[in-house]
């Protein structure tokens, strides 16, 4: 039996912790409040009664190079980070990269800094909850490094020059046709006639053409084509090209860093792209502009033909650029980097030079969207967690948002063929942030080490949504996926996604002693359907596509541990979900989820504590 003295230790010792945590609060005023009420008093405290050094655990005299860098569960610093996405890389190893999280299973290499809405996030619980999956996952990974590497480009452009020059023609027809309604940021009038009249030789130029005709030939559906221009490309939007700004230089790098970029699996470097694109975009006095210039309309005959003046366009460019970037930042969990401000940028949304203007609609839809979608994530890139009132308030915000888009943006009977791909764009994207918020919500409360039984019923209901929502993100891409290489690409990298809910499902309903049948059977369903769509989806899919390899071997792993005798954790016999963290954090404190619980590292070091 402890002495008194112990006693008093052990009482003085909570004693201040709750001082730590609760600064100039009686124990009087805690008692009685439960869990939620108690957080929030600690995130009203944390950023007015602690200086920034004292909220991370650090003095002011650290000697760390970056004194915003923290330092990982096991204690290796973040500048240790690194990573190789350059074109020299065989495509073997470029089918996995940071952010589809491929190679998570194998690579004990610490890539680049990731948040909580990334998908390492949820397949590291995944593994940490079924070992089995894990080892599924790198069996099959250890055999696609066996996998003969794709056929290289056969050479053509020194042949008969109208051969290539119709071959170029064909592949801006397929950009206007399939890419262009996504993110219209180019005069398609102007860049046609530029283009045929063949007398622009300024780099400006030159680099946007070849970067519309490198994505043109993915959607054309050739596999090989794209390397061969951009390759031309390369030589044009060197380090150079940020030395001499104008608009057109700027669109390229849109279209390098917002698109080609991510189909290469080069996410990082897409990232520094857009970056400097956007600094490009400020510089050209984008982000700000006169509220008194209209947009030339001209009627010829019964038929009103819109001519886009060279101001709509800059303000075109802005916000597609803006777009790009937001949404290649939804798995990031970074902050958001001044992307928009109302106190510093203006630029008004797009405007409609006609009734018929579906390439200003679906931008104007699109830029609505995506500031939702920035203060989501800048939300998610601070150090508090977000809280269920905000995700719910979030939730409804986007699906106002979707209520009110037009119909020939949101109904597939009612939208011009043109407006397919942005469509089904615009709805993928859609239901991926409201997965995004509600699967991030499920990884808080797991770190946080609460046990089901706990949960409130506000807790429970954002599990329940989660799993509807994954499932009709599901049902929509096996319903309207599209036979297009660019559509695919696309859709078949928001099912992978929606698959990881379900995944996560069976898993944690698996290692319960009393498991939902139904549950179970939804996701079964979900993830048998999923696999059955990216069967169909193959024929357009890139050779270096792992996704679908990636679902099936994880779904072998999680079903045969849920039918067996249970699952087997890999260091501790907790076998609730709400609990998989080994270790409680100090509350304001925040995990680096890219390299969480990564191999052998799951009793790794906390961070430093208040």
């Amino acid at each position: 039996m402890p002495t008194l003295e112990e006693v008093s230790e052990r009482l003085k010792s909570r004693t201040d912790i709750l001082e730590c945590l609760f600064p100039g609060i009686s124990i009087d005023e805690l008692i009685g409040k439960n869990r939620n009420e108690l957080l929030d008093i600690l995130r009203k405290q944390t950023p007015s009664n602690v200086t920034t050094n004292e909220a991370f655990g650090r003095s002011a005299d650290d000697t760390e190079a970056d004194d915003s860098a923290q330092i990982s569960e096991n204690g290796e610093p973040v500048a240790d980070r690194q990573w190789d996405e350059s074109s020299n890389q065989p495509p073997a190893l470029q089918a996995g990269d940071d952010i589809n999280a491929i190679n998570l299973a194998t690579d004990h290499h610490r890539r680049s800094w990731l948040g909580i809405t990334s998908i390492s996030a949820i397949l590291r619980a995944i593994f940490r909850l079924c070992p089995s999956a894990k080892h599924r996952v790198a069996e099959q990974a250890n055999s696609w490094s066996q996998a003969p590497i794709p056929p290289q480009p056969i050479p053509f452009l020194g042949g008969d020059p109208s051969s290539y020059l119709l071959k170029e023609q064909r592949c801006i027809d397929f950009y206007f046709e399939h890419v262009h309604p996504v993110v219209p940021i180019l005069d398609e009038e102007e860049f046609r006639s530029s283009y045929s009249l063949g007398r622009r030789k300024d780099p400006g130029w030159l680099g946007l053409m070849k970067m519309v005709i490198t994505i043109g030939s993915i959607a054309s559906g050739s596999e090989t084509l794209h390397e061969q221009y951009y390759g031309q490309a390369r030589t044009i939007l060197d380090l150079d090209s940020f030395g001499a700004g104008n608009l057109e230089s700027l669109q390229a790098l849109c279209l390098l860093g917002g698109l080609y970029l991510h189909y290469r699996n080069a996410p990082n470097m897409a990232y520094a792209i857009l970056g400097a694109a956007h600094r490009v975009a400020i510089a050209l006095g984008l982000h700000r502009e006169s509220r008194h210039r209209p947009i030339i309309t001209e009627t010829q005959g019964d038929v009103a033909s819109t001519k886009i003046d060279r101001f709509e366009t800059r303000r075109r460019t802005w916000w597609g650029l803006f777009c790009l970037d937001t949404w290649a930042s939804m798995t990031l969990g970074r902050p958001t980097c001044g992307r928009w401000e109302v106190t510093t940028m203006n630029t008004m949304l797009p405007i409609l030079a006609s009734e018929n203007d579906y390439m200003a609609m679906s931008l104007h839809a699109s830029a609505r969207f995506c500031l939702i979608c920035n203060r989501i994530q800048n939300r998610f890139a601070q150090f508090n967690p977000l809280t269920i009132p905000e995700a719910i308030a979030f939730d409804e915000e986007l699906q106002a948002w979707w209520t009110s888009l037009p119909p020939v943006i949101r109904s597939v009977t009612n939208s011009p063929s043109r407006l397919t791909n942005a469509r089904e764009f615009m709805r993928n994207r859609y239901l991926n942030i409201r997965l995004i918020l509600k699967r991030s919500l499920i990884l808080y409360l797991g770190h946080s080490r609460i046990q089901k039984s706990l949960l409130s019923t506000e807790e429970l209901q954002i599990i329940t949504t989660c799993r509807i929502v994954a499932s009709e993100a599901i049902d929509s891409i096996a319903l309207y996926w599209i036979p297009n290489r660019i559509h695919v690409w696309n859709s078949a990298w928001y099912l992978f996604q929606a698959c990881m809910v379900p995944l996560l499902s069976i898993v944690v309903e698996g290692s319960r002693s009393d498991p939902s049948a139904e549950s179970l059977n939804l996701a079964r369903a979900s993830l048998v359907k999923a696999l059955e769509t990216f069967s169909e989806m193959k024929p357009w899919m890139r050779a270096s596509d792992r996704g679908p390899d990636i679902v099936a071997a994880l779904y072998e792993g999680v079903t045969g541990e849920a039918e067996g005798a249970g699952r087997t954790p890999s260091q501790d016999s907790d076998s609730n979900f709400f609990g998989w963290y080994d270790e409680q954090l100090t509350i304001g404190t925040e995990l680096d989820w890219g390299s969480f619980l990564a191999d052998d590292e799951f009793q790794g070091a906390l961070f430093a504590t208040q």
